[in-house]
C-alpha cells in the first residue's frame, strides 16, 4: 500500500512532465503515443513534432493511408517503384494483404536490392533535423532565465535565474547550481538549478546515402499490424530516403493527412 505522495515526489513529477512536454514539442504525448515509443517516434519527433501528435489523432484509416502514402513515396524517390517485387508489395499492402516474398525475410530482401540492377541518381545527402531551443528547467514564481557571459568564448551559452522585482530568492543548495543542457534521449536531473550551460552545437552534415536501404523499411513498417506504429515508422524511413529533400515529403504528408482526417470528421469531405 503506497503511502501519501510528498511534496517533493510531487514536485520531481511536475518537473518530469516539464521535460517530457518539452520533448514531445510543447504538449504531453497520449498514452497512445506512449505505447510506440519502441517505434522511430522519438526521431520523428526531431523533425516534426506536430506532425507526431497529428498522425495520433487521426484514425486508424487516415494512419493506415499515410503509411501506404509514405512507403510509395519512399520506393517511387529511390527508383524502386518500378521494380517487379518492390511493386508487387506495394499492391499487397495497397489491398491489405500480407507482403510477398523476399518481403517475407529479411536476408533474402537485401540480396534481391543486391541483385537489382538500378541506374544511380544524382546524390543525397542525409535528413538533417532543425535546430530546436534547448530544454529550460521550470523557474521559481518570479524569475526568468537570463543570458550571461560565459568564462571563456567557446561557444557556449550561459544563463543564470534572475530574479525579478519584489521576488524573494529560489531555494536551491550548493551542491545544485550548475546543470548541463538537456536535448532529446538525455532525462536531466529535476532540480531547480542556478545556473546552467549549453554547450556549443556542433553543424551535423552528413554524406550521399544509399536511398533504397532506407526505402525498404518504409514498406515493412507500413506494414505493421497497428496502424500508428505504421504511419510512424513509415513516414521516418520515407524521411530518410529523401534526405536532404525531405520538408517536401513532410509538407505533402501533413497536407494528406489533414485532408483525410477532414474528410473522416466529415464523409461529404471524403475523396471518390
Amino acid at each position: 500500500m503506497h503511502g501519501p505522495v510528498t511534496d517533493d515526489e510531487r514536485t520531481a513529477e511536475e518537473r518530469r512532465l516539464h521535460y517530457e512536454r518539452w520533448q514531445w514539442g510543447g504538449r504531453l504525448p497520449s498514452e497512445r503515443l506512449r505505447a510506440v515509443r519502441g517505434s522511430n517516434v522519438l526521431g520523428l519527433l526531431t523533425f516534426d513534432s506536430d506532425l507526431v501528435h497529428a498522425l495520433d489523432a487521426a484514425g486508424s484509416d487516415v494512419q493506415r493511408s499515410v503509411a501506404l502514402l509514405a512507403a510509395r513515396r519512399a520506393c517511387e524517390t529511390a527508383g524502386l517503384a518500378t521494380v517487379p517485387w518492390v511493386a508487387g508489395a506495394l499492391t499487397a499492402l495497397t489491398e491489405g494483404h500480407p507482403l510477398p516474398p523476399p518481403f517475407d525475410d529479411a536476408a533474402r530482401m537485401w540480396e534481391a536490392l543486391r541483385s537489382t540492377p538500378l541506374a544511380p541518381g544524382p546524390p543525397v545527402r542525409g535528413a538533417i533535423p532543425p535546430e530546436r531551443p534547448p530544454y529550460f528547467p521550470p523557474t521559481p514564481a518570479g524569475w526568468a532565465w537570463i543570458p550571461v557571459s560565459g568564462p571563456e568564448d567557446d561557444g557556449a551559452k550561459h544563463y543564470e535565474l534572475g530574479r525579478l522585482p519584489e521576488s524573494r530568492p529560489p531555494a536551491v543548495s550548493d551542491d545544485k547550481l550548475s546543470a548541463a543542457g538537456a536535448d532529446i534521449g538525455h532525462v536531466p536531473a529535476f532540480v531547480t538549478p542556478a545556473a546552467l550551460t549549453h554547450p556549443a552545437r556542433t553543424p551535423q552534415v552528413r554524406g550521399p546515402i544509399s536511398q533504397p536501404h532506407f526505402a525498404l523499411p518504409a514498406v515493412l513498417a507500413a506494414a505493421d499490424p497497428s496502424p500508428l506504429k505504421a504511419a510512424l515508422d513509415a513516414v521516418s524511413h520515407a524521411l530518410e530516403t529523401y534526405g536532404e529533400h525531405y520538408p517536401e515529403l513532410l509538407e505533402e504528408i501533413r497536407s494528406f493527412c489533414a485532408d483525410r482526417s477532414a474528410g473522416e470528421a466529415d464523409p461529404s469531405l471524403r475523396h471518390p
